[in-house]
């Protein structure tokens, strides 16, 4: 039959107190990381502001194209509807 139980240090001496201590502030700072939901939001948007300013600055041209585009398409829109009237 087999072991399911993960390995198992040997019964011995457990760590020194300075080690645990170290360990166990280790894992509070990173539980109360995880539950700091507003920093993480705000760490998450300065990543999508970051990105997004890069990826717009990468696409300068193309944006440029569109924006202009647009003005176009609006102002045939308008003369459009001018001669109608």
């Amino acid at each position: 039959m087999s072991d399911t139980q993960p390995d198992r240090k040997p019964a011995g001496d457990p760590p020194p107190i300075e080690q645990q201590r170290e360990e166990l502030a280790e894992t509070v700072d990173a539980l109360a990381a995880k539950l700091d939901v507003p920093a993480r939001v705000n760490t998450a948007a300065s990543e999508t502001a970051q990105t997004a300013k890069v990826k717009a600055e990468e696409n300068r041209t193309t944006l440029i194209g569109v924006a202009v585009a647009a003005v176009l398409a609006i102002g045939a829109v308008i003369v459009v509807k001018r001669r109608r009237s």
